[in-house]
């Protein structure tokens, strides 16, 4: 065997002026021959390549291997690019071996790995998931597009009585007295009846669109009213930005929540894994203690301030129509009556009693909220909205726990995600789409009430000085006054009255559900039969009478306050920090461990890092704020601080 090693640059195209080495050969005849052969074929296929593309590429032609040099002209002063006879020993390809730009020589190409392995490096620093741990490769190539199929058991009869008093069995027709004979025949065979039913199963596939309105209509809640207080002083603009930035928060924190629900059923083969299940699956105890501390946190907070606002919404009401003021008869009696009547139809009241109450009030919602918007805006200032005088970035800080309460719907992610049978594209379109209407409702909410109260002395000083606060330390309230005193018109107040009420009561059934089966999770009892109705009392007494106490002890701010408690600490924590941790564990701690999805929110640890710290960020600021740290670090600190610059300067 003769191999020999062809060194072809462009500055020497003629064969005669090619570097040839040779090893082994066993004929020097032979050799000569097959080398004259080779390197004519080889020249002429040289002189058909672009001299402009810096590029080495192997050759093979029987025995020889042959390397050509594909190099720009050389120009002088620069050292030559010609490989020396060792590269060429070095990177000798492997017989058959098909080469790739590893094996090339030349600056260019180590450029080239050296940006590979920059990209690789970045790749593994974001947190690239192998798409070997996927389990069911044929759900990420949407080969397949759901994960299981929602069946749906559907009753009929086998058979039927005619008008002509005729029984139709199938494909006969039977007289009454066939009828009667086939019947007792078949009653002795025991095998059939006529009047036996029959089911069928059929497949009941999830509508994307009523995944969205279910999205839709658990984010629309009573935070709506406590907006305005806090978007105001900010001003239209910044406040419409940061509710922007905050729903992308949300819909990101929705779709890593899907994300698990996935995962988590592909693990288990159980569906409806609640939040609480997936903290203690991903989390382990004690991130199932803190998420649960959260949970409960919060809807306790948030059923706080819709005791004491709805008991307030209700008095009014009371005393427009009959002229009673409950608040005269005692401290926190509107929030009793309100709670009991709430209450009392939720826990005496049949499932699909409950469901048509729920129905009529989000119609409720609906409408009003149709209606306000169309009469507020055309009575609205929308100069005021755009004037730079009212914009006050520097708050919106303040803003955001409320904000953030008025974009949850978390808690329903599992449900939707069961609903559309882990199909991760119609669970992706649901949580955009679906939570993206309420931020338009959100933000044309804000410019009704902040624009028909634009010219009203008090609210007009919020605008200006971007303070919540009058002089006299006391809070406004754009709803109370928009209720009180009418301004942009009587139909304009009766349907904030409506629309405020109706969003209170819809979201009240949503959280004492909610909290019920939080509760009978700890307990670890179903939500039916025997052993639920035991423990009903006292679970639907520990979700109402520990909230219902502080709404009635008569804390003016008490509606805004609990929100704002509320979004700092437990909507920042349970669905901004726990849900990035939860995809962090899954996805990075065990590169091992088996997936049912690929991430379906990019960036990989970037956005996992930028989500946590940011609700962290939040979660330290309204501590400090809420403990008067700020407000102690300002007064105290920082005088001491700026003397002592004054000294040295």
């Amino acid at each position: 065997m003769c191999v020999e090693y062809l060194d072809i640059s462009h500055e020497n195209l003629q064969p005669s002026a090619m570097q040839t080495r040779r090893r082994n050969c066993t004929s020097q005849s032979i050799c000569q021959t097959r080398r004259r052969i080779q390197i004519m074929l080889v020249g002429t296929y040289t002189a058909l390549l672009t001299l402009t593309q810096p590029r080495d590429i192997y050759g093979f032609t029987g025995d020889v291997r042959v390397k050509i040099v594909r190099r720009p002209l050389h120009v002088s002063g620069l050292r030559s690019l010609r490989s020396t006879e060792e590269d060429l020993v070095e990177n000798e390809p492997a017989a058959g071996q098909v080469l790739t730009g590893d094996h090339i020589d030349g600056d260019d190409n180590l450029v080239r790995r050296r940006l590979r392995n920059v990209a690789s490096s970045v790749s593994s620093a974001i947190g690239k998931v192998d798409e070997k741990r996927v389990v069911f490769s044929e759900l990420q190539n949407r080969d397949v597009d759901r994960m299981f199929s929602n069946i749906e058991y559907k009753k009929k009869e086998m058979s039927s009585l005619d008008s002509n008093n005729h029984r139709t069995v199938g494909n006969f027709t039977l007289t009454p007295s066939q009828q009667l004979r086939k019947q007792r025949r078949l009653s002795r065979a025991a095998t059939y009846s006529p009047l036996q039913p029959t089911f069928s199963a059929i497949h009941a596939p999830g509508s994307t669109f009523a995944a969205a309105a279910l999205i839709s209509g658990t984010t629309i809640g009573a935070g709506v009213l406590a907006l305005p207080a806090v978007a105001a002083p900010a001003g239209f603009l910044p406040s419409s930005g940061a509710l922007i930035l905050a729903w992308a928060y949300m819909a990101v924190g929705g779709v890593l929540l899907a994300e698990l629900s996935i995962n988590a059923l592909g693990e288990t083969g159980r569906t409806g894994l609640g939040i609480l299940e997936l903290q203690r699956r991903y989390l382990g105890k004690a991130g199932g203690i803190a998420g649960g501390f959260a949970y409960f946190f919060l809807h306790y907070a948030v059923i706080v301030a819709y005791l004491s606002q709805g008991g307030s919404n209700l008095a009014c009401a009371i005393r427009d129509v009959s002229g009673l003021d409950l608040d005269a008869l005692g401290r926190g009696l509107p929030q009793i009556f309100f709670s009991a009547s709430v209450g009392s139809a939720i826990y005496f009241g049949s499932k699909r009693a409950v469901e048509a109450l729920n129905n009529v009030m989000v119609g409720g919602v609906i409408l009003s909220f149709l209606g306000l918007v169309a009469i507020g805006l055309s009575t609205a200032d929308l100069g005021a909205l755009i004037n730079p005088e009212f914009q006050h970035p520097e708050n919106v800080v303040n803003a955001l726990p409320i904000i953030f309460v008025s974009l949850v719907f978390g808690n329903i992610v599992p449900t939707v995600v069961t609903q559309l049978e882990g199909d991760r594209k119609k669970i992706t379109t649901a949580i955009v789409g679906g939570s993206a209407v309420p931020l338009v409702m959100l933000l044309a909410w804000n410019a009704v009430i902040i624009g028909n109260l634009a010219h009203v002395p008090e609210f007009y000083e919020v605008l200006s000085t971007g303070t919540a606060f009058t002089d006299a330390g006391k809070q406004i309230d754009p709803i109370g006054l928009l209720q009180s005193e009418g301004h942009g018109g009587v139909l304009l107040k009766d349907l904030v009255a409506t629309f405020s009420e109706f969003a209170i009561v819809t979201s009240l059934i949503g959280l004492v559900y909610g909290m019920r089966d939080a509760f009978t999770d700890v307990l670890k009892i179903s939500t039916e039969g025997k052993e639920f109705n035991k423990w009903k009392p006292a679970i639907f007494a520990g979700v109402l009478i520990p909230p219902l106490v502080v709404a009635s002890a008569g804390y003016e701010h008490i509606f805004i306050d609990a929100l704002d408690l509320g979004g700092a600490f437990g909507v920042s924590t349970l669905f901004l920090v726990l849900p990035p941790l939860m995809v962090w564990k899954s996805r990075y701690e065990d590169p091992d461990r088996s997936l049912t999805t690929l991430p379906m929110v990019p960036g990989g640890k970037l956005t996992l890092g930028a989500l946590w710290k940011a609700a962290g960020t939040l979660i330290i600021e309204q501590g400090a704020d809420k403990l008067g740290i700020i407000d102690w670090v300002k007064e105290e600190i920082m005088p001491q601080i700026e003397g002592v610059i004054h000294q040295l300067s």
